[in-house]
């Protein structure tokens, strides 16, 4: 296992049943999804992993200069905190930049932004958009490695629980910039009015 001190990694285990097909290889501006995700973590991070399902292994295993794993046996189907999980699990870092593949419009720029606020009395820096907290376009420290186990044991899948008891940076609109970033897209509709 080699050390890295920031490590990127990108959730890629959801089943996109709200979208219709596979997100990750939906396309924008000619590029699958999961690209502009990778696009945006690589040049800032020392290691680049993916997470995904047994059935998505096959179409992410061996592009060039990423780690792909499956999530662990014991939390598949357990949401972006069963991929966080792994990837903290089988790739050590002291922080871990967490991006989803269905952002097409995040930019190395915002990821830089967050990665530029990494402090030690922090244990995660989070972005507020709109009133909302965006645990999954968010940076973690390797401290928050026990708890996201715990909830995992406990079936609480819910990502903000992972704050609770943390010393969380929360960032603002003004300070994240680039608030369209944060766009999920999660239907066709989304897609329509999003990026489309």
């Amino acid at each position: 296992m080699r050390d890295s001190k920031i490590a990127g990694v990108i959730v890629a285990g959801g089943q996109s049943k709200r979208f219709g097909s596979d997100k990750a290889f939906s396309l924008y501006k000619g590029k699958p999804f999961f690209q502009h995700s990778l696009q945006a973590v690589s040049s800032i991070t020392d290691e680049v992993i993916i997470v995904t399902s047994a059935a998505l292994f096959s179409q992410f295993n061996g592009l060039p200069n990423i780690q792909v794993t499956e999530d662990l046996e014991e939390f598949q189907g357990c949401g972006p905190l069963g991929g966080i999980y792994t990837a903290m699990s089988k790739y050590k870092a002291e922080w871990y930049v967490i991006l989803p593949i269905d952002v097409p419009l995040v930019t190395s720029s915002l990821v830089n932004r967050l990665v530029s606020k990494i402090d030690t009395r922090y244990d995660a820096i989070v972005p507020i958009i709109n009133g909302k907290l965006q645990p999954l376009l968010a940076v973690y420290r390797d401290t928050v490695k026990e708890k996201i186990y715990c909830l995992l044991v406990s079936e609480d899948y819910k990502m903000g629980n992972v704050l609770k008891g943390f010393s969380v940076l929360y960032l603002s609109e003004e300070e994240v910039g680039e608030i369209e970033a944060f766009h999920n897209i999660n239907t066709k509709k989304d897609f329509d009015t999003y990026i489309k």
